[in-house]
């Protein structure tokens, strides 16, 4: 984390991401060895399919366990539920593992906040498609006047991807649609999905 360095300048939030496995029992987290100097807060971004976002008027802490459940993401034995500070009237549950939150709070402390990009709010003046791409984890936001289906899905490969467009398509017309890539391999993504869309941006 970056100190203020005048009284008007604002502290930067440092983001660590860590990678959780499908079955919830090991990640990744490099960025935990890094340095955080001060007391101010830290986002750490979950890379996990097990998430889900909740309207903010619908969330309520002590039933985080059962909104994953009702979304078909019930915990793992040694997983528990996490979420995220309220983004544009929407709480991120995520399941993670305990060990992997057990670093967080060794490394952090209270200062950690847990975000996921799938609270990104991309331009939507038209309807848009959203896609980011890490870890091999594909999240997608579609809206159409408002958010109409928000989702995380394993993609290590073109199959999965192409299979995701399939049924993202039975259930939209995506050539009416503008796909906004929010990743940084946004030009081979570009590259693999050209046709389906109306237009695609690289953000």
């Amino acid at each position: 984390m970056k100190q203020a360095t005048g009284s008007n300048t604002p502290q930067s939030i440092n983001k660590v991401s860590i990678q959780l496995t499908l079955d919830g029992h090991s990640f990744s987290a490099p960025a935990l060895s890094g340095e955080f100097p001060g007391d101010g807060l830290v986002e750490v971004e979950l890379l996990t399919p097990r998430t889900t976002l909740v309207p903010e008027e619908f969330f309520d802490e002590a039933c985080a366990g059962e909104l994953l459940a009702a979304a078909g993401m019930a915990a793992l034995p040694g997983e528990c539920p996490v979420w995220s500070a309220p983004q544009q009237n929407a709480v991120a549950v995520m399941a993670a593992a305990e060990n992997a939150l057990a670093a967080v709070h060794e490394r952090l402390g209270g200062r950690a906040r847990y975000t996921t990009p799938l609270l990104c709010v991309p331009q939507t003046s038209v309807p848009t498609v959203w896609m980011y791409y890490a870890a091999g984890l594909l999240y997608i936001k579609v809206y159409d006047g408002k958010l109409r289906f928000a989702e995380v899905v394993p993609a290590p490969d073109e199959a999965d991807l192409l299979y995701m467009l399939e049924r993202l398509g039975s259930e939209f017309r995506l050539r009416d649609y503008t796909l906004r890539i929010g990743s940084g391999d946004g030009r081979a993504l570009k590259r693999k999905l050209g046709g389906y869309f109306r237009q695609i941006v690289c953000e």
